[in-house]
């Protein structure tokens, strides 16, 4: 075989026949020229509502890029696994998919923890893995590799614009945390706190619990003893909603003003009432920036009219991260992973929102980041989706983490 060949330009026998070694990255023949990509995100467990709309979005995506051509004129075909919002599930998923299905990219995700976990294999494999829900700095600072890109907003930039809106507008105070024990929850809790205790604020509390966690009470107990001025409540998905709801039970949402450093629609549509006056911040929210930009409006108006349902923000960037993959891919002329590393790296964009771009030193994507506040379902116009009101919008850039307080040092190969 012509060792020159990208993994693009092919043709192939089963994936029986077993893969074969070009350049130093695995390929799989198969019996069309086709672009594989692995969807490694959860169907199952606490995250299922945020993997699901990812792989409505991700179908989206692929729907129209076949109907356009596919890329190089290659369809592209997704195998899907679901990784239960667990390391080793994601890990073994991707190595299947990379190993048997000849999946030249991975992507999806709703886990700091799974999502460094499969950056490494990726890594490894030197396949392309394009992080989507996962909002831990680690993925692209300490934990960086050259294969990954995280186009998502990390942790420190939610910190850095909800601190600054929220000085503004409410002070500081007392604050009590209850914390997703795994990588992200430390993530989050540890930057708002470095941001936020320079201004003033005290911390009562942070009390950590595991994921999946369902009966919050203990901790929440122990948050109504202390009576902070702030309940930063630095749970995801599901967990969310059930501490959130029984955090009503307590009075809490009538006592205290509750954050929630990171929610989506699906998160608000399962607190419902409970949801308003809660702060938190997201990358994307579609009523807001169908409003603003054509291309959010066309996406928002494709996805409702498929689905039924507007687009959560997650659903959004698994969107996003298909089309920016296919773009490089066609600007490098192939899927070789060095040639489209180099389309992506400092690679300037408009696509839902702003202006953005990928840094080319730790891959992280810089774009806005949205300070919201809940509203009640009575003020919804009848969608549940319709959950916050915008209060800032902040600048990726005054927001983000400075190369010289990175931690990453991306590979040469």
């Amino acid at each position: 075989m012509n060792k020159q060949l990208s993994r693009g330009r092919f043709l192939a026998a089963s994936a029986a026949a077993g893969a074969l070694a070009v350049n130093g990255f695995p390929q799989v023949m198969a019996a069309t020229k086709e672009i594989v990509v692995g969807l490694d995100l959860p169907q199952s467990g606490p995250y299922s509502d945020q993997g699901q709309d990812q792989l409505r979005a991700y179908n989206l995506a692929i729907d129209e890029i076949n109907k356009g051509g596919g890329i190089m004129g290659m369809p592209v075909r997704a195998t899907v696994g679901d990784d239960q919002t667990k390391a080793d599930v994601a890990v073994d998923n991707a190595r299947r998919m990379i190993e048997r299905d000849g999946a030249v990219m991975i992507t999806g995700g709703s886990s700091t923890g799974t999502a460094v976990a499969v950056s490494g294999l990726c890594q490894q494999m030197k396949t392309i893995f394009m992080a989507t829900l996962t909002h831990g700095d680690e993925t692209t600072d300490g934990a960086c590799h050259k294969h990954t890109f995280r186009r998502y907003n990390n942790a420190h930039m939610s910190a850095r614009a909800m601190a600054t809106t929220l000085t503004k507008k409410y002070g500081t105070g007392n604050w009590f945390y209850i914390t997703a024990d795994y990588t992200w929850g430390h993530s989050v809790t540890d930057n708002i706190i470095s941001v936020i205790e320079p201004k003033g604020a005290k911390t009562v509390n942070n009390v950590l619990l595991k994921l999946g966690t369902t009966d919050f009470s203990q901790a929440l107990g122990q948050a109504q003893s202390a009576k902070p001025d702030v309940l930063c409540i630095t749970e995801f998905g599901k967990d969310m909603v059930n501490c959130l709801n029984q955090a009503a039970q307590f009075g809490l949402t009538k006592s205290t003003k509750i954050l929630v450093p990171l929610a989506d629609e699906y998160m608000a549509k399962g607190t419902g009432d409970n949801f308003d006056n809660v702060v938190c911040t997201a990358p994307f929210y579609y009523k807001y920036y169908a409003a603003k930009n054509a291309a959010a409006k066309k996406f928002v108006d494709a996805f409702t009219a498929k689905y039924g349902t507007p687009p959560s923000n997650g659903a959004e960037c698994a969107y996003t991260n298909m089309y920016q993959y296919k773009g490089a891919v066609e600007r490098a002329g192939s899927i070789n992973p060095d040639a489209v590393i180099a389309k992506l790296e400092g690679y300037h964009f408009t696509a839902t929102k702003g202006p953005e771009y990928w840094r080319d030193w730790d891959h992280q994507g810089i774009s806005s980041v949205l300070v919201m506040e809940g509203v009640p379902v009575a003020e919804r116009g009848g969608d549940t989706f319709a959950f916050a009101k915008v209060l800032e919008e902040h600048n990726g850039e005054t927001v983000a983490i400075p190369q010289a307080d990175s931690k990453c040092k991306i590979e040469s190969a």
